[in-house]
This record gives structure tokens, C-alpha cells and sequence, in this order.
């Protein structure tokens, strides 16, 4: 016996039409940012980024001492102060009665007391003095120390990169996060609405008694409507983190209104290629590795610095003086060290060797150790970066081929729900049937938009672990 289309059946063919309409059409968004802008945008702004960014002008401005090693160095100095006023007593030469010499200095024996010293001022005093050294030979510490500099730039620059490429993994699994709630979110409500539609009519149609429906109808039909209510909840909690956390990675590049592109969640079209070529990729390519290898060089040469240091240097001393109190006698003596008056200056070369060899021998040792556990430290990295790479391509392999067999159980619920609700028209098919393809149809449609986030986040992290774009 032929039986009327009820109104499940109705409700069934439009939401599944509602299912497949595309979400770009049907949302209105905040500000939409597309992937490449995020990672742009918080490169700008995100604080670990930024902190890195600093870390690595540190470095440089270190590099830039180094080479500044080489230039002379020293140190001025220069006060001004009061003297009291001192005179010279005099004495004829017994050999040229044209000379003077200053035998003594004049003193008042009614008044001579040592507090006239800082009591009784009565001219000012100006010193000035200077000393420069120039390196000449320093046994290769400078060359040293500036290849020490240059390794440890390259080594934060890496780490750096290391950091930023943690930022925008994670950009990229909020980015797409994002899109995987929106899309269930649009299936949802878009069901939702018809969903409430067919109950009321199932509600008056058993009220007035008019229909085929029954009350296992309209139970099957609640049931269903429950679970749309719990996933759709699920789905906005999921849909707010993931904006959360765009804007926390963003940083203050972050707007208000922040949304993602209207772009559907699409798989990211990734080449067939072997694990060996990630592997290799990632030994050329990934942060971490080229700055431990950096960071081992600059080790090295730390530990030859420490070596050099222990041999003397060669250097240009240049000297030179000027002093001036005009309360004080300037006797003519070459032999006189007159600290009040003068102008003097020199200048020879120099040898300086550390003595303190002892505690230089055991820092030697030590630099030549941390220089060993660095080198080593690296081949440790080595192995666990090939092992995060095959992991990450494992899980790529894998969600593509799940990508491939869930989008063919999307097609096959869809053409489930059309045949049910032919069938249905012409009383071929029970309203439990339209339950059953419509759940299949929802529970294969989320499965496959959580595949391609899969994919997605599984490529991302793949480029993560090599250090180079996947797709």
C-alpha cells in the first residue's frame, strides 16, 4: 500500500540540501583574514616573535664589539681642583753662578703647620692624562672571538626562525580550526531551522490527527534534533577557541572583528614524494638543526679563544699628560717630577702576558668540554627530528588516504538520503529509514571535514618538522 511523503520526509531532502550549500554564501564575518595575512600579521605582532627579533639585534651588537676588539682602546682622565701656593727657594749653581735650582720650597716657620695644606688655598689645579693601546698581534684572540660572534648571530637568527615557525603552526591550526567549526556550524544550523519546522507540523498533525505520521515519528525526530542541539554547542565553544587563539598568536596586530576567510575547508594538494626526501629536507632546512650547528661552531671557537688567551699580546702604548696649578713654582729639573705643571707624552710598544695561567688552563679545558656536549647535542637532535618527520608523514599518509575513502561515504550518505526520500514519496520507506540516512549522511559529512582539518594540520607540521613548505 502506497503511503503519503509525511512531513519528515519533507524535512529530511531540505536540510540536505542545506548541508551542501556553500558557507561562504551564506556567513557574514568579522574582518576575514586569509591564511598568508595571519602569518604576516603575526610576524608583526606576536611578543615571542618580537622577543626574538630583539634577542637577535643582542647578538649582532656583540658581533659588532668583536670586531671592534681591533680598534684601540683606553681611558682619559681629568679633574680640576685647588692647591696652595708653593715657592721656590733658590740657590745659585757653584759651577755657573747663571743658574738657580730649587733647593726647597718657601715656608713661614711662624705660620708652618700641615693643615696650610688644605686651609690656605689659593690657585686652582687641572690634570689631564690619556692612554691608548693599540693591538698589533693578539695570537688570533680577536679572530677568534669574532668568529665566536658570527656563529652565535646565525645560531639565535635559527633559533629565532625555530620560534616563529611554532607561531604560525599553530596560526595554521586555528586558521583551520576555525573553518572546520564554521562549516559544521552552517550544516548544523541550516538543519536546525528545519528540523524545528518539521515539528511543528508533526505536533499539529498529530494533534488534529491528520497524516500518517506517529508518535515514534516525532520522537525519532527529537532525538535527532537533541543531538543537532549538543554538536552545535560543541562546535561554538570550538569556533571561540580557535578565535581566542588567533588573537593571542597575533598578538596587537589582532582586530577587534577578528575572522577567518569565507574560503571553504578544502585538502591541501600535497605532492607523492618519499620519506627519505622530508628526512633530508629536514637536515638542509629545519631551524633547530642549523642552529645547533652554529651554536657548536661558536662553541669551538670559544674554546679556541680560551686557548689564545693564554698567549701574550702585542700592542702600541701611547701616553700623554698635561697638568697646571699657576699658584705653583715650576722649577727646571729634568729630574724633577713636578705633578702641578707639565706637558708630557709617549709612546713604545709593548708586550703583556697573563701570569695567572693556572685558572686560564682550566677554563681551556672547560670551553673545549661545553664545545663536545654542543657538537653532541646536535647529533642527538638529529635523531629526534627524524623521527618527528616520519611521524608527521605517517599522519599526512594516512589522512589522505582517509580523505579520499570518507569522500566517497559523503556521496554515498547523500545518495542514501535522496533515495530514502524518493522511496518515502511513494510510501516505499519508513520514517526510520529518513532518520538513519539523515544521521549517516551528518555523521560521514563531519568525518570528512575533520579528514581534511587532519590533512591540513598533519602538512602543516610536516613543514614544521623539515623546515620547508610541504605543499
Amino acid at each position: 500500500m502506497l503511503r503519503r511523503p509525511s512531513v519528515l520526509a519533507v524535512a529530511v531532502v531540505v536540510v540536505t540540501g542545506g548541508l551542501l550549500m556553500d558557507p561562504g554564501q551564506r556567513a557574514a564575518l568579522g574582518k576575514a583574514y586569509t591564511l598568508a595575512e595571519l602569518l604576516d600579521a603575526a610576524r608583526r605582532g606576536n611578543p615571542g616573535i618580537l622577543a626574538g627579533t630583539a634577542a637577535t639585534e643582542a647578538m649582532q651588537a656583540q658581533l659588532l664589539e668583536a670586531h671592534r676588539n681591533a680598534w684601540p682602546s683606553g681611558e682619559l682622565t681629568s679633574f680640576v681642583t685647588a692647591v696652595p701656593k708653593i715657592d721656590c727657594n733658590y740657590a745659585r749653581d757653584t759651577v755657573d753662578p747663571n743658574l738657580q735650582h730649587c733647593v726647597a720650597t718657601k715656608s713661614d716657620p711662624a705660620h708652618h703647620n700641615f693643615a696650610d695644606t688644605f686651609t690656605k688655598l689659593s690657585g686652582p689645579f687641572t690634570r689631564t692624562e690619556i692612554r691608548l693601546v693599540q693591538p698589533i698581534y693578539t695570537f688570533g684572540k680577536i679572530d677568534a672571538g669574532v668568529d665566536a660572534a658570527e656563529n652565535g648571530v646565525a645560531a639565535i637568527r635559527h633559533k629565532q626562525a625555530g620560534a616563529a615557525a611554532d607561531v604560525e603552526l599553530n596560526i595554521r591550526k586555528a586558521y583551520w580550526g576555525r573553518k572546520l567549526a564554521r562549516e559544521l556550524l552552517d550544516t548544523l544550523d541550516q538543519g536546525t531551522s528545519y528540523i524545528d519546522e518539521a515539528q511543528q507540523k508533526i505536533e499539529k498533525q498529530l494533534a488534529d490527527g491528520s497524516g500518517n505520521v506517529t508518535v515514534t515519528d516525532r520522537l525519532r525526530l527529537r532525538t535527532v534534533r537533541a543531538e543537532i542541539d549538543a554538536r552545535t554547542l560543541e562546535t561554538k565553544r570550538m569556533a571561540e577557541l580557535a578565535l581566542t587563539g588567533l588573537r593571542t598568536l597575533l598578538g596587537s596586530e589582532a582586530p577587534p572583528d577578528l575572522d577567518v576567510d569565507a574560503e571553504p575547508l578544502e585538502p591541501i594538494e600535497v605532492p607523492k614524494r618519499p620519506v627519505t626526501h622530508y628526512e633530508e629536507a629536514a637536515r638542509l632546512n629545519r631551524p633547530e638543526v642549523l642552529a645547533l650547528g652554529f651554536a657548536a661552531r661558536a662553541k669551538q671557537a670559544l674554546s679556541l679563544l680560551e686557548e689564545r688567551r693564554e698567549y701574550p699580546d702585542l700592542a702600541l702604548v701611547a701616553t700623554g699628560s698635561y697638568a697646571y696649578a699657576p699658584s705653583v713654582d715650576s722649577p727646571v729639573n729634568a729630574f724633577a717630577n713636578n705633578p702641578f705643571n707639565g706637558l708630557g707624552f709617549g709612546l713604545a710598544a709593548t708586550l703583556r702576558m697573563p701570569l695567572d695561567l693556572g685558572p686560564r688552563f682550566a677554563r681551556t679545558d672547560r670551553a673545549r668540554a661545553e664545545a663536545d656536549e654542543t657538537e653532541l647535542r646536535r647529533r642527538e637532535a638529529l635523531g629526534g627530528i627524524d623521527l618527528e618527520v616520519r611521524k608527521a608523514f605517517d599522519e599526512m599518509t594516512e589522512a589522505q588516504a582517509r580523505v579520499a575513502a570518507v569522500k566517497k561515504g559523503e556521496k554515498a550518505g547523500k545518495a542514501w538520503v535522496t533515495a530514502v526520500a524518493q522511496n518515502f514519496a511513494i510510501g516505499l520507506a519508513e520514517a526510520r529509514d529518513f532518520s538513519d540516512a539523515l544521521q549517516a549522511f551528518f555523521t560521514m559529512r563531519a568525518r570528512y571535514l575533520q579528514s581534511v582539518y587532519d590533512l591540513n594540520i598533519a602538512a602543516a607540521a610536516l613543514t614544521r618538522a623539515t623546515g620547508a613548505p610541504v605543499p
